[in-house]
């Protein structure tokens, strides 16, 4: 670029095939502060001069707007105009908002799911919307990605969802239109997404095990077991990256400003093999005897002494706990090579455990607690087509019929 070219906020991004993408991006310490969105992908070439006006405008537009929303932000944060974005914005702002007592990994979703909002219809007028525009932009909103894909329902009932706590959280905050519009949604009717079927099986994990200890990925086959074999949630398996907050000092093992936390340790194994934890989503008590699990213990029994300290699951390649989200793509990527098809999830293991025990034939109560559910009406929704009770229901019932027609 020229010496004499101002973009303010213009960042490329590098792709395999193809130009480089051009996006403006807002300052991090704004985004932190509330400022959406924190992104925006420009239409335009990074490196044709025919363009250049056209990108340099559009980055200062937007750097403009940003500006002026920090100009105000810190004594206008109660400021509403009447407008979908207005209440966003309050909503993540306001001290008394729910948005402020969320867990931050909900609230990076909510955030996403409101960034989807504020660019969609954020100009929108909350006294000039009726049930037909709440309506038509959700028929938009599940239209597939590509000409022929699945529709993306779940996306667009997210939205819905998300605009109903909008306004439950405007008629908290008094704000004009929020009840009338609330009421409007709760009596109008969109259809949810359905929910997930598919469990990891057996023969999934062994397949994956042996991908993965093949590449060198004694972590993604050692957490995998012990999300399988003990129906751990992920999080309380391989920990979590948790902002820390300011003034609070940096210790344990931190990167790019957060914490690990609450991921299993070999501390956490004792010497037993015994795995006594409180759970992340609920801060309900699990226990699990690993020494029963015999793909687990298989697994620990390759790690040599000296290894046995700290976080148990470790990226072989960073020397330290998985960061966010890659976990998963490599996870992905070895399931793929050991053919473990796409429909199944590495979430899907916990599923695929209850699942296993129902067919088993274990006595509900108890599946219930060792998945670390408070109710066992939740622990049936993670059971995918289990056999186990049908089966037994099937036997009592040939059993019946014998006695019956005894002469």
């Amino acid at each position: 670029m020229p010496s004499d070219f101002t973009a303010p906020g213009l960042k490329r991004r590098k792709r395999k095939t193809g130009p480089d993408v051009a996006y403006w991006v807002a300052r991090a310490d704004l985004v932190k502060a509330g400022y959406r969105p924190e992104t925006v992908r420009l239409p335009y070439a990074v490196d044709d001069p025919a363009q250049r006006d056209l990108l340099a405008a559009a980055c200062m537009k937007l750097q403009a707007e940003m500006l002026e929303w920090s100009s105000g932000q810190g004594r206008e944060t109660q400021r509403f105009d009447g407008t979908i974005l207005g209440l966003s914005r309050r909503y993540q702002t306001d001290e008394a908002s729910p948005f402020q007592r969320l867990k931050h990994t909900t609230r990076h979703k909510d955030t996403y799911t409101l960034v989807i909002i504020e660019k969609a219809f954020g100009a929108r007028a909350l006294a000039a919307l009726k049930i037909g525009d709440f309506y038509r932009w959700y028929g938009a909103a599940k239209k597939p990605k590509a000409p022929g894909g699945p529709e993306r329902v779940r996306r667009a009932y997210g939205i819905i969802k998300k605009l109903r706590e909008l306004f439950a959280f405007g008629i908290m905050a008094e704000l004009p239109e929020c009840r009338r519009l609330y009421e409007v949604l709760e009596h109008a009717r969109f259809a949810q997404p359905a929910r997930r079927r598919i469990a990891m099986e057996l023969g999934h994990v062994e397949a994956f095990v042996a991908g993965a200890l093949a590449r060198g990925r004694l972590s993604l086959a050692l957490g995998t077991a012990i999300q399988f074999e003990t129906a751990m949630r992920q999080k309380d398996v391989i920990g979590e990256w948790m902002p820390v907050a300011a003034g609070e000092p940096v210790t344990g093992i931190v990167l790019n400003g957060r914490r690990w936390a609450n991921g299993l340790t070999w501390s956490d194994l004792a010497a037993d093999l015994v795995v006594r934890k409180a759970t992340t989503k609920t801060g309900a008590f699990a226990a699990h005897d690993l020494k029963l699990c015999a793909i687990v213990l298989a697994l620990l029994e390759r790690v040599p002494a000296d290894r046995r300290i700290g976080p148990l699951i470790i990226d072989e390649t960073a020397g330290r706990p998985y960061a966010e989200s890659a976990y998963g793509r490599e996870w992905r990527i070895v399931a793929r090579a050991a053919g473990v098809p796409d429909a199944v999830w590495n979430m899907d293991a916990r599923a695929g455990a209850i699942t296993e025990a129902e067919d088993a034939g274990a006595d509900l109560d108890h599946i219930r607690s060792a998945a670390a559910h408070a109710q066992g009406s939740t622990t049936l929704r993670y059971s995918r087509g289990a056999i186990g009770k049908s089966r037994a229901v099937a036997e009592l019932r040939a059993a019946h019929r014998a006695v019956r027609n005894k002469p």
